[in-house]
C-alpha cells in the first residue's frame, strides 16, 4: 500500500513477477520529491496506532500443593492434567520418575510420598510441557501422544507434525 502510494505521486511504477511486489524508479533524485525522513515520518503515520501484545491462551496453572507429614498432595493434579490435554497417570508417572519417589493418584489429587516443594513440582511440570505437550515445530499447545510399539510420538493437531519424544 505505501509502495502503491509513492509509485503514484512519482509516476512511475513496474511490475516484477509477481504483482505484489513493485520496484519504484526514480531516474534521478531531482525527480524524487522525499528525502529519508520524509519517508520515514510517512511509514510510522501508516503503522497501526495501538500496539498488539501477543495474548497466551495456553497457560497451566500453579499447583496447589499442601504438605502433610512425610506426603505432598497436589490437589489440583486433575485439572492440570485437563488442561494439558494429558492422562492423569501418565502425567503421574513422568513426575514421579523425576522426582524419584512413590505416588499414587486418588480421585483429582495427587499423592507423592515424601515432602516436595511447590517450585520443584513446578520445574518438572514446566518440563513435561516443553517435551510431551508442545509441538517442537510450531510451538503450539494441540498435540496429542501416540503410542506406536514402542515408540512415542507427538502428533500436532495444528501443523499436522509427528516427533518423536523419549518414552514415559
Amino acid at each position: 500500500m505505501f509502495y502503491k502510494d509513492l509509485a503514484n505521486d512519482i509516476g512511475e511504477e513496474k511490475f516484477i513477477g509477481n504483482a505484489e511486489f513493485y520496484i519504484l524508479v526514480a531516474m534521478s533524485s531531482k525527480e524524487f520529491p522525499y528525502n529519508y525522513e520524509e519517508l520515514l515520518e510517512r511509514a510510522y503515520k501508516l503503522l497501526p496506532k495501538k500496539v498488539t501484545v501477543r495474548v497466551e491462551r495456553f497457560k497451566v496453572p500453579r499447583p496447589e500443593v499442601v504438605i502433610s507429614g512425610k506426603r505432598t498432595f497436589i490437589q489440583n493434579f486433575k485439572q492440570i492434567c485437563d488442561i494439558l490435554n494429558r492422562d492423569p497417570k501418565i502425567v503421574l508417572r513422568y513426575l514421579l520418575r523425576e522426582l524419584a519417589a512413590p505416588g499414587v493418584l486418588e480421585g483429582n489429587t495427587a499423592v507423592i510420598m515424601g515432602e516436595k516443594s511447590e517450585r520443584v513440582i513446578r520445574s518438572i511440570i514446566d518440563r513435561f510441557v516443553k517435551d510431551y505437550v508442545i509441538c517442537p515445530v510450531c510451538k503450539q499447545p494441540d498435540t496429542s501422544l501416540v503410542k506406536e510399539k514402542k515408540m512415542m510420538f507427538i502428533v500436532c493437531m495444528a501443523c499436522g507434525a509427528k516427533s518423536a519424544v523419549r518414552p514415559i
